[in-house]
């Protein structure tokens, strides 16, 4: 990020925080550390913030042991890849049209009915799978419709925050709620492999809807203020308005045509984990040792999110964006190549590390060339090509596992991440030029 970071409308904090939800890049700095400290001190912040913390924790541990449970019980990489799939999905239909009921309807009731709405879902899978003769098309509903709620309720949450902390605080807060999805990714793999174990994939799964009452009970008690609906522009036309500054913008096009290819050809490599576990390194996906080996990957990337505002931040980030994904790639290629359970936990420490280093360069440099009255809707752009391809890059990869191997995919990834470090020349266009002037003479 650039500059001190100072909000003159909600949009504008709209569009920076919904970046730290989805990815989970933004880092602390020195200048930081106070406003993260003020922004706890609000009490109906950290109210939301704490609530939403043991949700995410929640929804993290549900999405790893799901995977899990499923591929133990079919041994179907493609069924693994339909659940992923159902889950994410919704984030590309339906996340503009969350931005748009967050500014229509009681805010307040949205989160708290969205809320209920997911753990009614959950407790349906918890139902669904409590056997291993389980009807998959009722599963992949239940899943879709708990991934729909979240989908929908996430531009809300992105909507409250900034009426929750005064302006001089909505930077700490932007800040934790990027450590609150990072350490989610830790803690939910690690805490639902060891209930996994113990109790069954069932009761984790209703322990997964009962974090979702920690929200409902935790907005009850928050004072919303009530807003205006602006007039004028209609979000299709904000919409519109980002996907033509992307086209005009030359560095902003290539980054967001970057993550593109990034989340279409690299990452489905995440929704296979479970069939990687099995298959290369012997480890049973009903096993703590399985949500240790996601836990570490989840710890890696907090390392590499927080790497880049501190001793990463000396380097051109253009360059570290380019080592990071060669990086990305041999951790990504040596992951799959190793057959033993305990050189996985470094190598994927690595490639979680560099998996986020890859994230947050990409997102830094993205941001700093928007201007504040367009931040948001650009940003809409950026969640549909990251976070909306995810699914669909699984989906695919799930078809080609069944039809070859796993290290078919995961090999193709680690490949098209070396192209992606010659692809990503991020560098201003003046800057460019100028470089091959020089050259030419």
């Amino acid at each position: 990020m650039t500059g001190e970071h100072e909000f003159t409308s909600e949009e504008e904090f709209r569009g920076e925080a919904e970046e730290a939800l989805v990815d989970g890049d933004r880092t602390f700095d020195s200048k930081e550390i106070s406003v993260v400290r003020a922004a706890l001190a609000n009490r109906d912040f950290r109210t939301m913030w704490l609530s939403s913390l043991g949700s995410t924790v929640g929804t993290w541990m549900q999405n790893v042991i799901l995977a899990a449970f499923v591929y133990t019980v079919t041994k179907s990489a493609w069924l693994v890849s339909l659940v992923g799939f159902c889950n994410l999905v919704p984030q590309l239909l339906f996340a503009t049209f969350g931005g748009i009921i967050a500014d229509t309807f009681d805010r307040k009731k949205l989160i708290f009915w969205l809320s209920l709405e997911q753990m009614i879902f959950s407790l349906a899978i918890a139902w669904i799978v409590r056997t291993t003769d389980f009807s998959r098309p009722a599963l992949l509903f239940a899943v879709f419709a708990v991934g729909t709620g979240a989908a929908l309720q996430g531009p809300v949450f992105l909507a409250v925050t900034p009426s929750l902390v005064p302006k001089e605080h909505l930077a700490g807060a932007i800040s934790l709620n990027s450590v609150s999805m990072n350490v989610s990714r830790v803690i939910g793999p690690a805490i639902g492999a060891v209930l996994y174990v113990w109790i069954g994939a069932s009761w984790v799964f209703v322990l997964n809807a009962a974090t979702y009452v920690i929200i409902m009970v935790g907005v009850t008690y928050v004072k919303v203020p009530k807003f205006e609906r602006k007039q004028g522009e209609s979000k299709l036309d904000r919409l519109v308005g980002g996907f033509r500054y992307v086209r005009q913008d030359p560095v902003v096009f290539r980054a967001i045509c970057t993550v593109l290819l990034f989340s279409l050809f690299c990452m489905p490599f995440v929704v296979l984990f479970p069939a990687m576990a099995s298959v290369d390194w012997h480890v049973s996906t009903k096993s703590t040792l399985y949500g240790l080996l996601y836990a570490t990957f989840g710890l890696g990337a907090v390392v590499g999110a927080l790497s880049v505002g501190t001793f990463l931040s000396g380097h051109k980030i253009e360059t570290v964006l380019r080592w990071a994904f060669v990086f990305f790639g041999a951790s990504l290629a040596t992951y799959i190549t190793i057959d033993i359970a305990a050189l996985a936990f470094p190598v994927g420490f690595l490639l979680g590390f560099f998996y986020f280093v890859v994230v947050t360069s990409l997102s830094t440099i993205f941001q700093s060339r928007l201007d504040h009255s367009i931040r948001g809707r650009v940003s809409a752009v950026w969640m549909m090509c990251f976070g909306g391809t995810v699914p669909v890059a699984g989906l695919i990869a799930g078809w080609i596992v069944s039809h070859s191997t796993v290290n078919t995919v995961v090999y193709f990834g680690a490949a098209f991440a070396l192209f992606l470090a010659w692809f990503a020349d991020l560098r201003p266009p003046e800057e460019r030029k100028g470089l091959r002037e020089t050259l030419s003479r």
